[in-house]
């Protein structure tokens, strides 16, 4: 075994946590050598950036402070608890620690391993210590000698000149300097080459990635893409390499290389720390994060946090002011919930007690919950023949689900989706002129009006093969731009994640139409159906195999035209498997031929049905797989 790398004064390699429980009561900060080269070097090179200890050691107590641990061993959360002066309190569960939530208001620094901080626990200890006005900090990492860095982060002296923050738009791959006006302008390459106190990314992306315009972040931790049993992931990425950025034009980057001392990642599912939450590989943002320069990173832990531009400038407002971490945390939660989430929609690695910015004596104090306008009454429904009414509604539904595409195509011009809705609003336009010439007889000519509604599913469903990208999440959108949320019931779990779902009764100003939106709080949208209408049931294999076919059953309507697609995670990438089929009654058992070479990711099942002008949408998330990793060979329904 190599000899650790050489640590700068005041911090020791330890042989044990009963040793770094040692050097600590002599003033020294302990750290694990990880056996793996780089990565004590790296550890060593970014404690040298962060100097001394900053303060004595162990830390003064700090009233209504307090470090929870749970599981087998309370050695790390002892350890913790001593360094930082506070209270210790063990649990052998979670769901046990959160019995005993404690005093209302301060803080909870918890240690636990990744694999009992999945969404499944988080979510409840979120909910918990939020209604007692406890902000709360995780304390982990990818094995113990990470946890432990990152107690030696929270320890140090801050590395960066104060005030110093920015924002990567990965949406728009444009970067900016926060809170310091006429400052130059930066180009995200500059962003991630330099020292930044706090450092926000606003990114499409998963646990794995984020997009950065230009660049890719990629969460590798090591040499290579791996299972979670060490074997090599086929096609995964490597430290030059990312699978997602196959393109030479894009630079790879790594969180560990990103020197900020705190990380905000506005990404969805950022913070997922559950081996097998999404896809079961080694590489993870947040993780590798935390095996790098920051000593606190925040970010999403969903994937319906429907967050906008404003969530980011948000938390940097806060932060400017001297709020600590855990304030910014809160805040963001609050922000979630007044969208209409329950049970948190973000999570902070590291010291909620921190400021990482100077406190002002004039910071203002936290905006109110903002109220939700009330829900317009429902239109009435015109006294007409209901078949009448009802092929009237539709077309209106329609008119209403074209405009909101065409609102789209402000902010993302795209000729396909163009010309799809052009063609799309001209069989709506001729189906609505029929209806007008028929409505005073009554007489309805049943045959050219499914012949219309037809062309308009075939031109509604091409959307998801001849527009660039994000077809799928346009639509979603605009079958809901007109809808507000009535109320939420709780639905089964999510066939791939297996969290709790959460049905949405969303009403329209249009009066009958009203909609079923199911939301997976990790894997995102799920379900969107007209009310009263039966969703698509899908029994789908839980992998794609490259190379084998993907063969799947439907059931639930009995009539219209079904797309059925395999899209790679990426929203710019095409589908690489794709049909589209007439319904009839009884189960439908459709196969897909998938193509081999594909990237081992968390890919996309989609189905979108068409029914006389209305739609649903049905989305599942499939990890890509090698032949020989399996999990599971029955069907998943949802």
């Amino acid at each position: 075994m190599n000899a650790a790398a050489r640590l700068p004064d005041g911090y020791a390699w330890a042989t044990g946590l009963d040793h770094a429980q040692a050097l600590l009561t002599d003033a020294t900060i302990p750290l694990l050598a990880t056996g793996e080269r780089e990565r004590d070097a790296r550890i060593a090179a970014v404690l040298t950036r962060y100097g001394p200890a900053a303060g004595p050691l162990p830390r003064p107590a700090r009233a209504c402070a307090r470090v929870v641990s749970t599981g087998d061993d309370p050695r790390l959360g002892r350890l913790a608890a001593t360094a930082l002066g506070r209270p210790h309190h063990h649990y052998p569960t979670l769901a046990q620690a959160l019995t005993d939530p404690g005093p209302a208001g301060g803080s909870v620094l918890l240690t636990a391993d990744p694999a009992h901080l999945t969404l499944a626990h988080l979510l409840p200890a979120l909910d918990t210590w939020t209604r007692h006005g406890t902000r709360l900090g995780l304390l982990t990492g990818r094995d113990t000698p990470a946890a432990l860095f990152l107690l030696a982060k929270i320890l140090a002296a801050p590395s960066t000149p104060d005030g110093t923050s920015a924002l990567i738009d990965g949406t728009t791959g444009r970067s900016r300097h926060l809170h310091r006006p006429g400052a130059p302008r930066l180009t995200t390459a500059e962003t991630i080459g330099s020292p930044w106190r706090t450092l926000l990314i606003d990114a499409h992306g998963s646990a794995a990635h984020a997009h950065l315009g230009t660049a890719v972040l990629c969460g590798l931790p090591g040499d290579a893409e791996r299972t979670r049993t060490g074997h090599l992931v086929p096609g995964g990425c490597t430290p030059d390499r990312c699978k997602t950025a196959p393109s030479s034009g894009l630079t790879v980057h790594h969180p560990h290389d990103l020197n900020a001392a705190v990380l905000g990642l506005y990404i969805c599912n950022a913070i997922t720390l559950g081996p097998d939450e999404q896809y079961p590989t080694t590489v993870n943002l947040a993780l590798d994060a935390v095996d790098g320069h920051p000593a606190a990173i925040f970010g999403l832990l969903r994937g319906d946090a429907d967050t906008t531009t404003e969530d980011p400038h948000a938390a940097a407002d806060l932060l400017h002011t001297g709020a600590d971490l855990g304030a910014v945390t809160m805040d963001a939660n609050r922000r979630a919930a007044e969208r209409g989430l329950t049970g948190g929609a973000a999570v902070l690695l590291g010291d909620p007690d921190h400021h990482p910015h100077p406190v002002r004596s004039d910071r203002p104090a936290p905006p109110a919950p903002r109220t939700s306008p009330p829900r317009p009454p429902a239109a009435p429904t015109p006294e007409r023949d209901r078949e009448l009414a009802d092929w009237t509604q539709r077309t209106a539904e329609a008119a209403l689900f074209e405009a909101a595409l065409g609102d789209s195509l402000a902010h993302r011009p795209d000729p396909g989706l163009d010309q799809c809705l052009r063609s799309m609003a001209d069989v709506r336009a001729a189906a609505q002129t029929l209806l007008r010439r028929t409505a005073p007889t009554r007489r309805l000519d049943h045959e050219e009006l499914e012949r219309l509604a037809h062309q308009w599913a075939e031109h509604a469903l091409a959307l998801l093969t001849r527009t660039r990208g994000g077809a799928f999440g346009r639509q979603l959108t605009a079958l809901r731009a007109t809808h507000r949320i009535h109320g939420t019931t709780p639905a089964p779990p999510c066939p791939h994640c297996a969290m709790p779902l959460t049905a949405q009764h969303l009403t329209s100003v249009l009066g009958p139409c009203d909609r079923i939106a199911v939301t997976c709080p990790r894997c995102g949208p799920a379900h969107s159906h007209p009310a009263g209408q039966p969703p698509l049931t899908v029994h789908a294999p839980a992998a794609v195999h490259p190379g084998r076919p993907f063969t799947l059953t439907v059931d639930g309507p009995e009539r219209g035209l079904l797309a059925i697609h395999l899209h790679p995670r990426s929203s710019r990438s095409a589908s690489y498997a794709h049909t589209t089929t007439d319904l009839a009654p009884g189960p439908l058992t459709v196969g897909l031929d998938v193509p081999t070479g594909l990237v081992p990711e968390l890919d996309r099942l989609w189905l979108v049905h068409a029914d006389r002008f209305r739609l649903s949408l049905h989305q599942r998330r499939v990890p890509v797989l090698p032949t020989e990793c399996n999990p599971g060979n029955s069907p998943r329904t949802s």
